[in-house]
């Protein structure tokens, strides 16, 4: 048996530029940059890492990571799973950690390019060397080096190595799935069943919180979403005051629902043709169906569009 450990790496922050030209006495119209072919999710090392919390057998280490690309300079967020030992005998612990932390890096002149994540971090460390790909849709090679230590078990793991990245699209469809809602934190010990659409598309606008540049990323999530079951609301919608996006292969969502309460979504996507996304977990707050939190378990969504 392993002990496991997920991490996750967050982008923040992100400030793009669009750049114009004119010339004469009549202005030309504003010309985009072009997007970089490194712009896009990619699967690092694979196969996909997953947020599946059973004790099942894992080994060596997965990465996906999603870029955005402004000149020179990148920004990044990520997935990545691995399994680790204790250090010294104790129980195995099997759990799943989240932190936020910027990853970034430069383009060189020769293409080449380091995205890492700030020192210090308290759980673990990622960094990446490659080189651009020359066109949309190809490969890239390089080397990663990562590592992290786990609060729960006294755990700790370190993976490096070479790796060929590839390519996989933008989320944009629709997801349907079924589950329960956990009502054993209420006191009752039955659970309540509970059906989900979600309307997802990767890609849109981050608004940079110095100048206050509003500029296209292709982290940003919006969407919105449908469910039967709850007593309190019925529908909601991403919020552009709260963060949603695709971190690697693991996509995010906070929606507004219209009783005024949050629900977060969190689940991985289980491979490249985007058609599952498994162990999705929301948690609901506020409101009356919120308070105190609730929570909703679904095996997988399956993409209907």
């Amino acid at each position: 048996m392993k002990n496991r450990a997920l991490l996750s790496f967050t982008a923040c922050g992100i400030g793009l530029f669009l750049s114009g030209c004119g010339g004469g006495s009549v202005p030309a119209a504003p010309v985009a940059p072009a997007v970089s072919p490194l712009a896009g999710n990619w699967l690092i090392v694979g196969p996909m890492p997953t947020n599946d919390f059973s004790l099942q057998e894992m080994s060596g280490f997965r990465l996906a990571m999603s870029f955005d690309v402004t000149g020179n300079n990148i920004v990044a967020a990520g997935f990545a799973e691995g399994s680790c030992a204790p250090q010294s005998p104790s129980p195995i612990v099997n759990g799943s950690f989240e932190f936020p932390a910027l990853s970034s890096g430069t383009i060189a002149a020769d293409g080449s390019f380091t995205v890492q994540t700030p020192g210090n971090g308290p759980i673990g460390s990622l960094s990446i060397q490659g080189k651009v790909p020359q066109a949309n849709g190809d490969q890239f090679s390089g080397n990663y080096t990562a590592s992290f230590t786990s609060p729960v078990g006294s755990c700790a793991g370190s993976y490096s190595g070479m790796f060929t990245a590839t390519s996989f699209p933008l989320v944009s469809g629709v997801y349907a799935g079924t589950g329960h809602r956990d009502l054993h934190l209420l006191g009752v010990s039955s659970a309540m069943p509970i059906s989900v659409q979600v309307t997802l598309q990767q890609g849109g606008t981050v608004t940079n919180r110095v100048t206050g540049i509003s500029t296209p990323s292709s982290i940003p999530l919006t969407g919105s979403i449908r469910v039967q079951g709850f007593s309190c609301f019925t529908t909601g919608v991403t919020s552009p005051t709260r963060s949603s996006g695709v971190e690697g292969n693991m996509v995010v969502a906070t929606f507004t629902m219209d009783d005024g309460s949050t629900l977060n979504m969190t689940g991985a996507l289980t491979d490249s043709t985007e058609a599952h996304i498994s162990t999705a977990v929301f948690v609901v707050n506020g409101g009356n169906c919120g308070t105190p939190p609730s929570f909703v378990h679904l095996a997988q969504l399956d993409r209907q569009s």
